[in-house]
């Protein structure tokens, strides 16, 4: 095997690129203009830096013709300054960009300023393929020879702002969504809401619960996107558990916290540095006008109507594991840190992707939507943080990867977590409340375990009796749940804050239905009962 040396190969293989020709937004070396290859990023989100050549070659041998072979130290663009917090490093985690005349070359890139972990390839800037373990064996390199001259390459698969204006114009036509903006953003960008509720002549929308959820605030978290895509489809969908919850409640979903980050391929900060997750407390003179626009409208739903029961901060994180970051009962009370986790164990159950030991914890803080609300509503709105990974689920490398498909079957968890947090009676999904009767159990009401509502039972003797009784049942099968009330720990055990299946009932006709509890055992734990048609 022969290798020649990287200056032979550039001047007998390559015809030097213009500077006109090469893409002004990413910095080249010399040897790197004159390697051929074209590095660039004039596309929607697009991102890097700067490109070196390290090393290039050709190999031949006498059985093969012979093989380029390329190295490169690929530089990702840090976010601005932070005007708001100087001491804030800026983030360079986000890379998208396009490769020209790589046809059946073999490209090394070696990343720098960010951490991909088996990113992202695309021959059309659409369907995206995660580079394998083969390509990329360990974090910050790939090495892979590509099938077409042009490819793009990124840290997940891009969610842009363009994608989402095709996203909302779909959701608009149904009849349940209203569009409007909340405001422009630092550089003129509209921040275009969803407001997702149906008509209920029993329920007018002031009486309804309110849930609100907001995502990218930091633009390379791709992953929440997609999952934030889904759940929207979900909650805007013609399934009749969807069109119950909208009876019941009035979403408000702002997709895009961000735009000029998304569409200007920053990291973490918006199109003037500005990190949106942490500029809830500083002074006016560097709170960003997106983050002006998003408190104002709280602002203005907060004092109208009930309020905000759930808000949803929805992000992705680059510890391999899905998590809620939970406020501590130190930062908060105990009151709301026992909902939080029961609301973290109800999407945490029968989701293969989230596991109990998976939740985060912190201290509540102003600098955070999370904080800012909890000052602002007095402790009454559920607000917490929603990470998706990036890589793999449940600190398994072996084990299964991130994909925009799995990400999208757990938007299913975090609709059921809510309908059934919220209680709501669903002919598909019905959450009972407690028992209208109960002979032989005691209420109990503590903080050292997780339950719904203020109270819980506890069995006095076996066979005590709890009777629920259900207005309107429609004819069917179920499958019925009892919601098993565990002690107020981190890592819930096995059977503790989970339902579990114990029984099946057939309803033979529409109408009234009454469902009888015998307890099992003294000191037996009771709480709300959930019916899932199958």
């Amino acid at each position: 095997m022969k290798t020649a040396t990287a200056g032979t190969i550039l001047l007998l293989l390559f015809t030097c690129i213009s500077a006109a020709e090469s893409a002004a937004q990413v910095k080249m070396s010399e040897k790197a203009e004159n390697s051929g290859i074209r590095f660039t990023t004039d596309f929607e989100s697009g991102s890097l830096d700067s490109v070196e050549l390290k090393k290039a070659a050709m190999v031949s041998s006498q059985m093969q013709k012979p093989e380029i072979l390329f190295e490169f130290d690929i530089y990702s663009r840090l976010d601005p300054a932070n005007p708001a917090d100087p001491k804030l490093a800026p983030s360079g985690r986000w890379f998208y960009f396009k490769m020209e005349r790589v046809k059946d070359k073999q490209i090394t890139l070696n990343f720098h300023n960010t951490d991909p972990k088996r990113p992202y390839y695309s021959y059309d800037g659409e369907n995206f393929t995660r580079f394998s373990p083969e390509e990329a064996p360990e974090y910050g390199k790939i090495t892979k020879r590509f099938e077409h001259d042009t490819v793009y390459i990124a840290y997940f698969p891009p969610y842009t702002v363009s994608y989402l204006n095709s996203r909302i114009d779909q959701w608009s036509r149904r009849g349940c969504v209203k569009v409007e903006s909340i405001g422009k953003s630092e550089h003129g960008r509209q921040m275009p809401l969803l407001t997702v509720t149906e008509p209920n002549p029993d329920l007018p929308d002031n009486k309804k619960h309110v849930v609100y959820i907001h995502g990218r605030i930091h633009t390379s978290e791709t992953p929440a996107s997609w999952h934030l895509d889904k759940l929207i489809d979900l909650i805007t969908g013609d399934s009749g558990y969807a069109e119950d919850l909208r009876k019941n409640i009035v979403f408000y979903i702002l997709p895009f916290t961000n735009p000029d980050g998304v569409a200007e391929g920053m990291s973490r900060s918006n199109g003037e540095g500005i990190n949106l997750e942490v500029n809830w407390a500083n002074a006016d003179s560097v709170t960003a006008q997106e983050t002006k626009n998003i408190r104002a409208f709280l602002e203005s739903i907060t004092k109208k109507g009930k309020g905000i029961d759930i808000a949803l901060n929805m992000h992705s994180q680059s510890s391999d594991f899905v998590t809620y970051w939970i406020h501590t009962a130190e930062s908060t009370s105990d009151e709301y840190y026992k909902n939080l986790m029961l609301f973290a164990n109800l999407t945490i159950n029968g989701n293969p992707h989230f596991y109990k030991d998976d939740l985060s914890f912190s201290s509540v803080a102003p600098r955070y939507v999370e904080g800012w609300l909890w000052e602002r509503c007095n402790g009454k709105a559920l607000a917490t943080t929603f990470e998706t990974p990036y890589t793999f689920y449940n600190r398994n490398k072996e084990g299964e990867w991130v994909t925009i498909e799995n990400l999208q079957q757990m938007a299913e968890n975090n609709l059921y977590a809510i309908g059934d947090y919220l209680q709501i009676k669903s002919p598909e999904r019905l959450v009972t409340g407690s028992p209208c009767k109960k002979g032989g159990f005691a209420k109990a009401r503590d903080y050292g375990h997780f339950y719904f509502g203020k109270n819980y039972l506890v069995a006095r003797k076996e066979g005590a009796k709890a009777v629920f009784r259900i207005k309107d049942l429609p004819a069917g099968k179920y499958g019925v749940y009892s919601w098993k009330v565990g002690k107020n720990e981190r890592i819930s055990g096995d059977g503790e804050n989970e339902w579990q299946r114990i029984d099946s009932i057939v309803q033979s006709r529409d109408g009234a239905f009454k469902y009888v509890y015998h307890s099992t055992s003294a000191g037996e734990k009771l709480d709300n009962l959930l019916f899932i048609k199958e």
